[in-house]
């Protein structure tokens, strides 16, 4: 830090230094060209040099702090600032002011933001209410032959439109994140067993069957229980949306395996797979790629929020995939210790 402050105080003075020893040079050589000549050129330019000097030190002690509290405040760290010279002062003041603009025009922002995500969300849980009419209706709906496929149908794309409206409240709630947060152990087969189960309607009907493989009874990893099934159930929406573009039988696997210090989950599809071109920004927002042209209900927010919920929780999301042959989704988390008991709260 000292080392940079003084090589930048050097660069600005350079000038100064450089004028000032011409000046005492043409000053010498003048009294030396001059009648009578004067000969002595050591003493006075040692004498002029040593005033330098002085002047140089005294200018550096002003420059060096001030200079390098800015260099703290560069690096993040909180430093009181205390301008030295007028040209600092200065610039402290139209430092204040533009902060005090910015400052404004920030909290206008983030009220207005504010307002809007709150309308946003209130007119999302609004649209909640008429989806859930038509789930109940059609569920009450007598359904003969003819009928059934369409109620079906019906029923599926009533699905989609629930899942469309929940991402659009999950990247609202995205934004006090830290707010509705409840880290702790969590026990993995028993989330993923409760998405699999929400999604039972989908794998019927798309003729696909999903199974976990783990041979022990609980698979504790340290999370959020609410965001990590939000996380999980989009990836298994994902792989039941692309697995149906394929004919016939299909399954998804999920497999666990538990390390000392982590634990991970790959979840397999049998799917369309994703290309190699496209595999480097599936986690970018509303990036919907090859895929995307042949399902047209793809938003390309998905796999967004996944990355997003798994780097706030700590954990990490990967995938593999090959063309026809299908993709693997791989989260890894820490391993947790088991349920947190009554005894040990108290």
């Amino acid at each position: 830090m000292l080392k940079n402050v003084f090589k930048n105080f050097l660069k600005d003075r350079s000038q100064l230094i450089v004028f000032y020893l011409l000046s005492m040079i043409c000053i010498i050589t003048f009294f030396h060209l001059s009648k009578p000549a004067n000969t002595e050129v050591f003493y006075p330019l040692s004498i002029g040099i040593f005033l330098l000097i002085i002047y140089l030190s005294v200018d550096v002690i002003r420059y060096y702090h001030t200079n390098r509290a800015i260099q703290l405040m560069l690096h993040g760290e909180f430093v009181e600032f205390h301008p030295q010279t007028e040209e600092q002062k200065a610039f402290q003041q139209l430092l204040h002011k533009i902060t005090g603009e910015h400052t404004g025009k920030y909290n206008e922002m983030r009220v207005q933001n504010k307002e809007r995500l709150y309308f946003l969300s209130h007119w999302m849980h609004y649209l909640k209410t008429p989806v859930s009419v038509i789930e109940l209706m059609i569920s009450k709906e007598e359904k003969t032959a003819e009928t059934a496929v369409f109620f079906e149908k019906l029923q599926q794309e009533n699905k989609r439109l629930l899942t469309s409206i929940e991402q659009g409240l999950t990247m609202i709630r995205m934004e006090s994140f830290e707010n509705d947060l409840e880290v702790k152990s969590v026990d993995l087969l028993v989330s993923l067993r409760k998405v699999i189960n929400g999604r039972k309607r989908e794998c019927i009907y798309q003729s696909i069957f999903p199974s976990i493989e783990f041979e022990g009874m609980a698979a504790y990893v340290v999370t959020d229980s609410k965001w990590n099934e939000i996380l999980l159930d989009q990836i298994l929406s994902n792989a039941i949306k692309y697995s149906s573009l394929k004919s016939g039988n299909k399954k998804i696997i999920c497999r666990i395996k538990e390390k000392e210090n982590y634990t991970t989950l790959s979840i397999t599809d049998e799917g369309a797979g994703i290309p190699p071109y496209d595999l480097e920004r599936v986690f970018q927002p509303f990036f919907t790629g090859e895929n995307g042209r042949k399902f047209a209900n793809s938003t390309g927010i998905g796999l967004y929020l996944c990355k997003k919920i798994a780097d706030r929780l700590g954990q990490t999301i990967t995938i593999e995939s090959k063309v026809s042959e299908g993709t693997t989704v791989i989260i890894r988390w820490m391993t947790g210790k088991g349920p947190i008991t009554k005894n040990e709260t108290d």
